[in-house]
């Protein structure tokens, strides 16, 4: 897919510091699925960006405080 890359993220909103590490929520600018962005204090140069299937954007777009944050933890875990 020659989308949802760094270059085609759109911020729509700051989700957090969890992990050391910040998160945004985003669009792709080309194709408009959710994107997850991250990077971390400890390697600022290293940013990620992760497709989200629709129903992970919703959750974390829908998401608020402790919930937002275990959510974060798990996708952390995960991937």
């Amino acid at each position: 897919m020659s989308c949802c890359r760094y270059e085609d993220f759109a911020f729509l909103e700051e989700l957090g510091h969890v992990e050391s590490v910040d998160w945004d929520l985003g669009t792709c600018k080309q194709c408009g699925g959710f994107l997850l962005r991250q990077w971390s204090e400890y390697a600022p140069a290293s940013v990620y960006v992760d497709r989200l299937t629709p129903d992970e954007g919703a959750a974390f777009r829908d998401s608020r405080d402790r919930a937002r944050a275990v959510l974060l933890k798990q996708w952390y875990a995960d991937h």
